[in-house]
């Protein structure tokens, strides 16, 4: 019997309340006994992938997924150099095929940097008049348009070279029955047209999002959403003409730059979005204050009255609010090499995460440097090296030739590890205290002076201590 987990995932259907079935299934020997995960992405504001299902491909290279959404949904899955892409309709059984199993190098593996290649997911049965078929023809007409047109759009932005882009597309791809290809039309030509002018975004912005239905979960609205949005009290700060219309932003006040957003002709789910989104950005920018920006994002939180932006933004706050220094650090499921559950317990001592992969250079330099200081350490820091190794067997090869002092221990859902602390390249380290909440995060290596500061927090957590 294939082997899946459902997820429902009532957040994504804003046409109904519980959506219906999407399945897929397909055959990849190739892939035998390797995860698929299939995710989507459900806003523009903190854009983080959102897990619909996953399974394991079994042993004859059969694998078989199920989930619910309430509309056409662009689904994504991580296939090492691919990523595969498909756009599924509620209700609807789907049999693909995956590209050739092609792995990352180790260099590519280790780069934050690294993008896989996007790949459309072949449909067995496709007809030309198919969602995805019509989907993926104006997108490879589009793209070719620009690639023909670029100096006339982005260095001469023409106004005649746009209409004219604009009118055979139309022609081409009129109108239809999907929703979403039109939603993906709409907001394409908006990217086009935002190429072209640069000095009118207030005027884009206003055509394309003032009144118009939001589209939260389409990913063409998402990027011209964020084109047009991203850094946007940054960049109204720069004009001192602005500067008395933002204090309430800068506060953090949501109802009054909400208020103020809907004055300018913005409808006041759009406004809501917004000034949502302006928070999140602010909250990173290194420019405003960041209790007011999450001021902003909590009173969002409890004062929006758009109901789907409303049931998004817990996960958007935990965005900001985990791993920040002072929150308790995410939860770890680990095993060890005999398959068992390792719990990272309380012990009364700072826990030093060590985040490593075998085939990494630099991993295994700071695993050795990590042994002296473990010595000299030991009684107040417990040192938990985590093995991200896509194959186990090639860190436990690592230990038994090292020797090292410490368990072997790797995620048992590695997927979340590497979300939950957002690991984009190896080794990555954290300190937790005995509280279990993130003191450095991330903290610093060991080859980078990580013991002499340690020290220095330890000293001053005693004296606190002490003083109490």
């Amino acid at each position: 019997m294939p082997r899946f987990i459902l997820l429902l995932i009532s957040t994504l259907c804003f046409g109904s309340l519980f959506g219906q079935m999407v399945s897929i299934r397909g055959q990849a020997a190739d892939y035998a006994g390797k995860e698929i995960v299939f995710y989507t992405y459900r806003e523009p504001v903190s854009h983080q992938p959102h897990q619909l299902a996953k399974t394991t491909v079994e042993k004859d290279g059969n694998f078989v997924l199920a989930f619910s959404v309430g509309q056409s949904t662009e689904i994504y899955t991580g296939l090492e150099k691919y990523k595969g892409s498909l756009v599924v309709e509620p209700g609807f059984s789907y049999q693909i095929s995956l590209p050739v199993y092609s792995p990352r190098t180790a260099q590519e593996a280790a780069s934050p940097y690294f993008e896989p290649e996007l790949y459309w997911l072949s449909i067995k049965g496709a007809k030309a008049s198919d969602l995805n078929i019509l989907v993926r023809a104006f997108l490879t007409d589009y793209n070719r348009e620009i690639a023909l047109h670029t100096v006339d759009l982005y260095q001469k932005r023409s106004p005649d070279t746009l209409k004219a882009i604009i009118s055979r597309l139309k022609y081409r791809y009129p109108t239809g029955k999907y929703p979403y290809l039109n939603t993906l039309k709409t907001y394409s030509y908006g990217e086009m047209e935002l190429a072209v002018n640069q000095q009118n975004k207030e005027g884009i912005a206003k055509k394309y999002f003032a009144s118009a239905e939001i589209a939260l979960a389409h990913p063409a609205y998402q990027h011209l959403f964020n084109a047009l949005f991203s850094d946007y009290l940054k960049n109204k700060s720069q004009d001192f003409r602005q500067k008395e219309s933002l204090k309430k932003a800068l506060q953090g006040n949501f109802e009054g730059f909400v208020a103020q957003l809907s004055g300018t002709g913005y409808r006041k789910e759009v406004a809501e979005l917004i000034a949502v989104k302006s928070f999140y950005d602010g909250f990173f920018s290194g420019k405003f204050d960041k209790p007011s920006m999450l001021k902003g994002l909590k009173e969002a939180g409890t004062l929006s009255t758009f109901e789907p932006l409303k049931a998004l933004l817990p996960g958007i706050l935990s965005k900001i609010t985990s791993l920040q220094e002072g929150s308790p650090a995410p939860e770890l499921m680990l095993r060890n090499q005999k398959e068992a559950p390792f719990r990272l317990r309380p012990n009364g001592k700072f826990l030093y995460l060590a985040f490593f992969r075998s085939d990494s250079k630099e991993s295994r330099a700071e695993l050795d440097s990590m042994v002296s200081m473990n010595k000299k350490l030991n009684s107040i820091l417990t040192i938990v090296p985590v093995s991200l190794d896509k194959n186990f067997a090639d860190a436990l090869k690592l230990w038994n030739d090292k020797k090292y002092p410490w368990e072997l221990v790797a995620p048992i859902h590695p997927d979340s590890a590497i979300s939950d602390y957002r690991i984009k390249v190896v080794p990555t380290f954290y300190l937790v205290g005995p509280d279990q909440k993130l003191i450095l995060s991330p903290a610093l290596s060991p080859s980078h002076n990580f013991e002499a500061l340690f020290l220095k927090i330890y000293r001053e957590s005693r004296f606190k201590q002490q003083r109490k």
